[in-house]
């Protein structure tokens, strides 16, 4: 048998193969039917091409009749796939303009091929023109091929290039050798008899393309199965067939270049190469390794990772202020494997060792693994998911790994997996053996991995909300301090003025009265305030009516003590607003004494209260060193800023301004460095 035609009797063989697996996998559905229907065209044409055999003239009138079959078979397999696209895109009008253009074509070549006369003798000018039209239309159908995957490739989104990778390589491959083989043809006006014997050797290596291709997509309703470890076998045998090959390549030219040593050369370098051969075919790590690879790339997923991924998503978010999330990290990662728990260990607060949070079927553990340990360490920078049982028969898998005495003692531990969270190990889990024994392979480490990942976020988002949510309560406590120390000062200052005048007015009963009632005074106010403190929040004392001319009367009494002096100037003794009496006082008693301190003893605070249509207003005005433009429009009423360096909090005017909003109100404030400052506080006037 010729040499070429045995390669096309081997596609052919193994288009057969294919066929009867499709036959026996469809169910029915049209894109399944399409492929069958390419795969079957494919087989008729690669037996015509090995019946009919070689001739330099050409080749015979039933391959070629038979390859635009298949040609018009795959375009109508490949444009059902592109149909979708096109159909939404709203571009039909290239779809149909392409698939128009390649049945035509075939036709066309269909048509020509019943003209081809079997006997045709090759003149000095090489092809008749019938014949060379032929090779054109040929080569015309390959290109038109090519572009038909081009598209197919542009348009298939790059996370579902997966499923249709092999597909393109596969029918690429075909079209591709044809066009090499018609371009040659055309070029050189005969067959190349090495381009065609090769022909179908390179056509057969496409049938497991399409085999994969078919696996890879049950939605054209097929569901074929290729034997993992036949797959294994066969890939290392044909490894170990292009190893050998470059080796004996290597040895015969060292033997030709190598002069008088040549021969010993090539002994001791073939010697060397079978013993590198015998070492990596017994490494447990490079078996491995294989066949991960065989089966991420020539396998369905055991997983529907988009199906996990939202059901521990669900689990995880299900997780209410009564449950536990460390409770439901381990529980969500356990059963994915029918663990029947674990234990989860996370970093301490001072960020040096791990320790166990939580646990459910092991027993208490009080050790602690620390940052540099060696489990800690290859967690850290494999990212690798410890199999304990693995670790026990081959632990050379598991460099630098020592297994910390806590872990030794765990009967039932299984899995060792880490918590990454931003490239950082924030924790790892402990997981029990399963429920009924199994074997993890690169699948299950992949899907614990993005799970742990997740969890690993949640875990990270809680810890962040912790720590946030006491930032706040300290953040609320200091802010409540500051006003609570804010008030105390002015309290401070009413009982400076009682001692101040102590000496003067003690023999007078009056004064003593009146200064036991300033005292008593504070010390409500201070009892009040402490007890705010205790709670975290001010008290929501209910407003009241209050006769402003009354308060400020009260507010003057106070800081009368002080220069310069308040004067109080009030066109009517019946305004009253609704508020909170105490602090209405408090706030405008800050702003007389912030007048007072910014205004020289001779100087003067004046305050004016009237009426503006339905507001009081009460205008509080000093001629004292006043504030810049500026100062006042961007500092003036932001918290802890102050002009008074230590000796202020920097809290009243803040205070006066959320006052005076909380009521209804506005604060209006103009002034002039040198010139003094005047303050409004515009309130709603209370009627009856």
């Amino acid at each position: 048998m010729d040499f070429g035609n045995l390669g096309y009797y081997i596609a052919s063989g193994l288009f057969g193969v294919l066929v009867i697996i499709l036959i026996t996998r469809w169910r029915g559905r049209l894109r399944g039917g399409l492929l069958l229907l390419a795969v079957f065209s494919c087989l008729l044409w690669s037996l015509s091409m090995g019946i009919h055999g070689y001739s330099e003239q050409g080749f015979h009138q039933y391959p070629i009749l038979f390859e635009a079959l298949r040609n018009i078979a795959l375009y109508v397999f490949l444009l059902s796939l592109l149909s979708p696209v096109y159909k939404a895109k709203d571009q039909l009008v290239i779809y149909y303009s392409l698939s128009s253009l390649a049945y035509l074509t075939a036709l066309l070549v269909l048509a020509g091929s019943f003209f081809i006369d079997r006997n045709l003798e090759l003149s000095g000018k090489g092809f008749n023109i019938d014949y060379r039209s032929i090779l054109i239309g040929s080569l015309s159908l390959s290109v038109l091929g090519l572009v038909i995957i081009e598209q197919l490739f542009r348009n298939t989104r790059p996370e579902k290039r997966w499923s249709t990778k092999f597909l393109f390589l596969g029918v690429g491959l075909i079209f591709i050798y044809d066009v090499f083989l018609y371009s040659d043809a055309l070029l050189f006006s005969s067959i190349s008899r090495s381009i065609w014997s090769g022909r179908g050797y390179v056509i057969a290596l496409s049938v497991p393309l399409l085999a994969v291709a078919a696996a890879r997509n049950p939605k054209w309703s097929l569901d074929i199965f290729v034997s993992r470890q036949l797959v294994f076998h066969t890939t290392a045998l044909i490894g170990v067939g292009i190893y050998l090959l470059i080796m004996a390549s290597a040895g015969y030219y060292i033997k030709i270049y190598g002069g008088n040593w040549g021969g010993v050369a090539q002994i001791v370098f073939l010697f060397l190469a079978f013993l590198v051969l015998l070492a990596v075919l017994f490494s447990g790590d490079v078996r491995a390794r294989i066949k991960v690879f065989i089966s991420k790339h020539f396998f369905n997923y055991r997983y529907d990772y988009r199906d996990e991924w939202l059901k521990i998503t669900r689990k995880l978010s299900r997780t209410g202020v009564d449950s536990d999330l460390n409770d439901t990290v381990i529980t969500s990662i356990a059963d994915l494997v029918e663990s029947q728990g674990g234990m989860l260990w996370l970093l301490n607060e001072e960020k040096d060792a791990y320790h166990c949070v939580r646990r459910t079927i092991f027993p208490e553990v009080h050790d602690q693994e620390r940052i540099g340990d060696s489990l800690a360490t290859l967690l850290a920078e494999k990212n690798w998911v410890v199999d304990l049982d693995e670790y026990k028969l081959n632990p050379e898998l598991y460099k630098g790994l020592d297994l910390p005495e806590w872990l030794r003692r765990l009967d039932k531990a299984w899995l060792v997996i880490p918590m990454i969270h931003l490239k950082s190990l924030i924790g790892f889990l402990v997981i029990a053996q399963s429920r009924a024994y199994r074997k993890i392979n690169w699948e299950d480490r992949d899907l614990l991995k993005t799970a742990s990942m997740q969890a690993s976020s949640y875990l990270a988002f809680q810890e962040a909300s912790e720590s946030l949510a006491r930032s706040e309560k300290f953040a609320v406590f200091n802010r409540l301090s500051a006003f609570v120390v804010h008030d105390l000062k002015n309290l401070i200052t009413q009982l400076d003025l009682v001692v101040r005048n102590a000496e003067k007015f003690k023999h007078m009963p009056e004064f003593v009265d009146d200064a036991f009632g300033t005292v008593q005074n504070a010390s409500l106010k201070m009892g009040k305030l402490l007890t705010q403190l205790r709670q975290g929040r001010f008290e929501g004392h209910a407003a009241t009516i209050i006769n402003v001319n009354m308060s400020m009367q009260e507010v003057v009494g106070m800081y009368e003590g002080y220069l310069p002096k308040p004067e109080l100037h009030c066109l009517s003794e019946d305004i009253r607003i609704s508020a909170n009496g105490d602090r209405f006082v408090s706030i405008v008693g800050h702003i007389i004494k912030n007048a007072q301190e910014a205004t020289g003893d001779d100087g003067f605070v004046r305050m004016d209260v009237f009426c503006e249509q339905d507001n009081v207003v009460i205008q509080i005005e000093d001629n004292g060193c006043g504030m810049s433009e500026g100062f006042v429009k961007e500092k003036l009423f932001s918290p802890f800023i102050t002009t008074k360096g230590n000796a202020g909090m920097g809290v009243g005017v803040y205070e006066c301004r959320e006052f005076v909003r909380a009521n209804g109100g506005e604060v209006q404030v103009s002034s002039s460095l040198g010139k003094g400052t005047v303050f409004k506080l515009v309130l709603p006037k209370y009627n009856n």
